[in-house]
């Protein structure tokens, strides 16, 4: 639903992975870290190589221009990962060309459930498998967003406006401490460096202020 939202506000997420979705403690989840985001107006196009290379979508790779179907891809590798434990076309090889040259050219591949203990269900196959069309025209999502995503049979089991409302009661919630700073469920890596400060420029503060009614109402979404 926040991919929804930004897609409305004409925002182009471009780095959706797990390390940016932070759990709450009420167990739901948000998404944090805009510093690849982008205003698109109208049928523009972003050009930048940029995101995470496991989740690059082949049109990124081609550098020849992108838009909001870049984070429905993002969507079906993160979706991926989450069941299988690595994102669908990883290699292992400290070369990421071998794995850009299997999102430009290789159809996803499902572990066989017998084999790897990796049960999926035939409607969450097909939901991934769309998401990771080559061609973002015909990627699902492409034509009408987030009400697309959500007609999906893989999502009718969920109701959308108990979600929305955090009706539902999550099956997981993270034990926190009374300290607001509690940071025991963040990975070390994370939390051992010291914090940099970064000083922007005037003219980054006014367009950043100038953009923020983008994300009016955001976090409810």
């Amino acid at each position: 639903m926040a991919l929804g939202h930004l897609h409305k506000q004409k925002i182009i997420y471009r780095d959706l992975k797990p390390e940016n979705i932070l759990m709450g403690e009420d167990g739901y989840i948000c998404l944090t870290d805009f510093g690849l985001a982008k205003i698109l107006e109208g049928n523009e196009q972003a050009y930048s190589f940029c995101g995470t290379p496991e989740y690059l979508a082949p049109e990124i790779l081609e550098e020849k221009g992108h838009a909001f179907p870049v984070d429905w891809w993002a969507l079906g590798i993160l979706t991926y990962e989450m069941i299988v434990g690595f994102p669908p076309f990883y290699t292992g090889s400290p070369n990421n060309q071998k794995m850009y040259d299997l999102i430009k050219t290789k159809p996803v591949f499902f572990p066989d459930a017998k084999k790897h203990g990796i049960a999926m269900s035939e409607e969450c196959k097909d939901f991934i498998s769309k998401c990771l069309q080559k061609n973002p025209k015909d990627r699902l999502g492409s034509v009408s967003g987030l009400e697309e995503i959500l007609s999906h049979p893989w999502y009718q089991s969920i109701d959308q406006g108990a979600l929305l409302s955090k009706s539902i009661n999550p099956e997981f919630k993270p034990k926190l401490s009374k300290n607001a700073l509690d940071v025991s469920n963040f990975d070390s890596m994370f939390t051992d460096d010291e914090a940099v400060h970064s000083v922007l420029p005037q003219s980054a503060v006014r367009k950043i202020q100038n953009a923020s009614d983008k994300f009016k109402g955001f976090d409810n979404m």
